[in-house]
């Protein structure tokens, strides 16, 4: 008899505590689960309830999600939800808040009889947000949260808090999109978030005639035709093949510039085609037929000093 009156009384104060919304409500309810995972969960909630009652409404999420993961009680349901409107997450807590009017037994719900009041409460505090943009896999932020993924060419529709809000879209390659608006309670408001292409590197493309061996600041990039990306500012490409002069191309620039270079590699002139080496030919050709003109020429002897004729001997 003792047993009975007492667990009579822990119904009652339930009751009590589940239909008085000043403060912290925490909803109590049977699972049908293995012993094990309701002692777990038990011993969850307790510590979450506690949690509650010193104002870390994170924490207790956290406990009551694993406490939901362990029984599938709508009971951790509505006490995620009370978290979260504390926290001021009214559209999360109108998400939980109505997941566990689905999924408790009337006998579950009549203890909570302030619960659609609750619910038209907490819908005139939210506002729904839809958004679309041209940037595929596109992420959304409402108040620095994120908020989800944008599909290809599909709007992303989500509830949330009312009242001023910087939503800020962001995706691979694009600028971020960044726009303050005013969520006004109980309306749809729609944004087309449409990004700009990020500017990167600058794109060169290579050409020459014949290939040649390119590199740039010093570094081997490879054969032409090629296309490579250079940073922003000051550059230099060289262009080497056998036989061809190098050619040098001295380039500025800027984030998202484009350049397209046709180098056409003169052929190196030859030994014989310089000036400066026949001079030097001729030079030595003009001693090497001197030398062969002497060598096969004889001189007439030169006129002696003392007069015509013959000299005499003794």
């Amino acid at each position: 008899m003792r047993l009975f009156l007492t667990l009579l009384r822990g119904l009652v104060l339930t009751a009590l505590l589940l239909s008085s919304f000043a403060g912290p409500a925490y909803a109590d309810g049977p699972a049908k689960v293995s012993k094990s995972n309701k002692a777990e969960a038990a011993r969850i909630k307790k510590e979450a309830d506690a949690f509650m009652d010193q104002d870390r409404y994170v924490d207790a999420i956290a406990l009551y999600a694993r406490a939901y993961e362990l029984t599938s009680d709508p009971v951790f349901l509505y006490n995620q939800g009370r978290a979260l409107e504390s926290m001021g997450d009214y559209a999360e807590a109108l998400d939980k808040l109505e997941a566990f009017d689905r999924e408790a037994s009337p006998a579950l719900r009549s203890k909570v009889p302030g619960l659609r009041d609750l619910l038209v409460d907490l819908r005139g505090r939210i506002a729904t947000l839809v958004v679309t943009t041209n940037a595929p896999g596109a992420r959304l932020f409402v108040r620095d949260k994120a908020a989800g993924t944008i599909a290809n060419q599909d709007a992303l529709r989500l509830r949330t808090r009312a009242g001023s809000a910087t939503i800020e879209v962001l995706a691979e390659g694009y600028a971020p999109f960044k726009k303050d608006i005013d969520l006004t309670p109980g309306t749809v408001v729609k944004v087309d978030a449409q990004l700009s292409l990020k500017k990167s590197d600058a794109l060169i493309i290579v050409r020459s005639r014949p290939s040649a061996d390119i590199t740039v600041d010093g570094k081997p990039i490879g054969r032409s035709p090629l296309e490579l990306r250079l940073p922003a500012g000051q550059h230099t490409l060289i262009a080497e093949a056998p036989g061809r002069d190098t050619e040098r191309v001295r380039m500025t620039l800027a984030l998202g510039d484009r350049r397209e270079l046709d180098i056409d590699l003169r052929e190196s002139p030859g030994v014989l085609s310089r000036w400066w080496f026949w001079a030097g030919v001729g030079v030595v050709l003009a001693g090497g037929a001197a030398g062969a003109y002497a060598l096969t020429h004889e001189r007439s002897p030169d006129r002696g000093t003392f007069g015509n004729g013959l000299v005499t001997g003794p």
